[in-house]
């Protein structure tokens, strides 16, 4: 049996407000246009659904069981209203992306100055956090995307990768190293060594390739984010290694940027919620991220 939406609409109100008229009010037709909705319906579900008092209509007893099913069957249309709205919302123009420090502050705004060219209507929210803030903010889906230094055991999350960078070491204009090209472990021997904190992938990968050379380690200071140490290398406090998007943003006279070897792999990847496609507009900007990471690169 297939039923008419119109009449079970009819049905629903006249269920709620006890009347005929005031359910043609919600639904903005006549009260003989809800009679004849109801009366249809009563013939092709088969059983009444209203008895006639002085007092108004009461519902039968199949009625209410039968309202009971309604409920369930509109709820589940207004969960698919409130996804349609997500859906529209996400099409008509909005972005929202969470981003690791490093990527907010020194990658993302020129590819957002480069997506709003092809993409003028669309409105960017852009969330700077750490890496694991990221993902955690994604996999609640509460930003479309993310860019990220992500585990590789985390689930919950698609993910895809983008161009690989290589960490970098950052000396003081003045330290003798500056002179080399290319800096190794045995190189920083005793060095005071500023680093990022030991939650990061990153510091994990740096401080293993230390340990590996069997050097003395002297940190003399840790810290959450790149940006403080890059300030402080420029004081000629110490020495760092760490991505490459803060040390190439903070470099100059004070603060000279070298490669590091062994190569350490600083691994952005995007983020999205599973089960939840990327909008076009999405895609594009990933893109644009993509084709600025590889060009950095070289």
């Amino acid at each position: 049996m297939r039923l008419n939406l119109r009449q079970i609409e009819a049905f629903r109100f006249v269920h709620q407000t006890g009347s005929m008229t005031v359910a043609g009010e919600f639904m903005g037709v006549s009260q003989p246009a809800i009679s004849r909705l109801i009366r249809d319906l009563e013939i092709d579900i088969g059983f009444k659904l209203f008895d006639r008092t002085r007092g108004g209509l009461t519902p039968t007893a199949d009625a209410t069981e039968f309202y009971r099913e309604v409920q369930r069957s509109f709820y589940g249309l207004d969960r698919l209203g409130r996804a349609a709205e997500e859906l529209r919302r996400r099409r008509k123009g909005e972005l929202r992306i969470a981003a690791n420090v490093a990527t907010s502050f020194y990658l993302l705004p020129d590819a957002i100055q480069r997506f709003h060219q092809d993409w003028p209507d669309i409105k960017i929210s852009m969330h700077a956090c750490a890496s694991p803030e990221v993902l955690e903010l994604v996999a609640m889906r509460q930003h479309d995307m993310g860019i990220a230094v992500v585990p590789s055991t985390v689930t919950g999350v698609h993910r895809s990768a983008l161009p690989v960078l290589d960490a970098v070491c950052i000396l003081p204009g003045t330290h003798p190293l500056a002179a080399k090209r290319l800096i190794h472990p045995q190189d920083l021997d005793g060095e005071p060594l500023l680093l990022i904190s030991d939650y990061s992938l990153t510091h994990q990968h740096v401080f293993r390739s230390l340990e590996d050379a069997g050097i003395d380690i002297n940190v003399i200071l840790e810290s959450t984010f790149s940006a403080p140490i890059c300030n402080l290398v420029g004081q000629n406090l110490g020495i760092s290694i760490l991505e490459p998007l803060t040390a190439r943003a903070y470099a100059g006279p004070n603060l000279v940027v070298r490669k590091y070897a062994p190569a350490i792999p600083v691994e952005l990847e995007v983020i999205h919620p599973i089960n939840r496609p990327l909008s076009d507009h999405a895609m594009a900007f990933i893109e644009i991220v993509r084709a600025q990471l590889a060009s950095f690169k070289n």
